[in-house]
């Protein structure tokens, strides 16, 4: 991964601006935080894994970057709305939150279990609202505005069998984000969502590590190919940027035009 001082990378088009990424200790979240922390983003890294999000803090900041590294469960409202209070008190901002944090399984809908679904929709929706309700409403509090970037998926556009809950999970993504775009564009708060196709992540590996899966990438993507962690992240920095500043309630497919068929 390019360092934080790449002179190739967008010039510092979140200069000076405070990013808040969930699940930044590896996969997307972790090359959002780069991509962001190379475009003058103080970034900070909220993870249940302390150690990962401290390993990146510390990568990002020795390329010259600025980044800290917090421990939050998206499945606490506490530890949410105290991760937002101390960005705010810490930083004297928050101008981008980026939902990234989630889960995933490939289990039949038929045998799926009750406490298997409860958890996925508690990280992958409650997870999104928590964070989402906390930035909201202290931006609406203050008058600041602010920005909104949501991690949805191919599969809460069209169907993808074996992943029932994990679709509806992210199917809920896309109406919260197009619903609270609404809702709170007369405060200046952007809402906007990412939906990747397969990215080739530890989350993944069970699938684009094996012959069997790749052909079911090929075959369902023109592109032929699984993402990388990083083209995600490219569509993340445009979202937070000022390039999509008339852009809200959006939900970008990043897939290699699964969802095009």
């Amino acid at each position: 991964m390019p360092p934080a001082t790449d002179p190739d990378h967008p010039a510092r088009v979140l200069h000076e601006r405070v990013a808040f990424v969930t699940g930044a200790a590896r996969g997307i979240g972790a090359a959002i935080a780069h991509s962001y922390a190379r475009a003058g983003a103080h970034v900070v890294l909220a993870d249940v894994d302390v150690d990962g999000v401290g390993r990146l803090a510390d990568e990002l900041r020795a390329s010259g970057a600025r980044a800290e590294a917090l421990a939050c469960d998206v499945t606490s409202t506490e530890q949410v709305e105290r991760a937002v209070e101390h960005t705010l008190t810490r930083r004297g901002r928050l101008d981008v939150v980026v939902n990234n944090a989630g889960i995933s399984a490939r289990i039949p809908a038929e045998h799926y279990p009750d406490d298997a679904l409860l958890r996925m929709l508690d990280i992958n929706v409650m997870g999104v609202y928590r964070l989402m309700r906390a930035a909201a409403r202290r931006w609406i509090a203050t008058g600041s505005g602010g920005n909104i970037v949501n991690l949805a998926s191919y599969a809460g556009l069209v169907a993808d069998p074996m992943s029932a809950p994990y679709a509806a999970s992210k199917g809920a993504v896309v109406q919260l984000t197009r619903t609270c775009a609404v809702e709170w564009a007369e405060h200046r708060i952007r809402v906007n969502a990412i939906a990747p196709g397969y990215v080739r992540t530890e989350m993944t590996r069970a699938t684009v590590d094996t012959e069997e899966g790749m052909a079911r990438i090929r075959l369902r993507t023109p592109m032929g190919r699984p993402a990388e962690p990083a083209e995600i992240a490219e569509a993340a920095l445009f979202l937070a940027s000022d390039a999509s500043r008339y852009v809200t309630g959006h939900v970008l497919a990043v897939d290699g035009g699964w969802t095009a068929q």
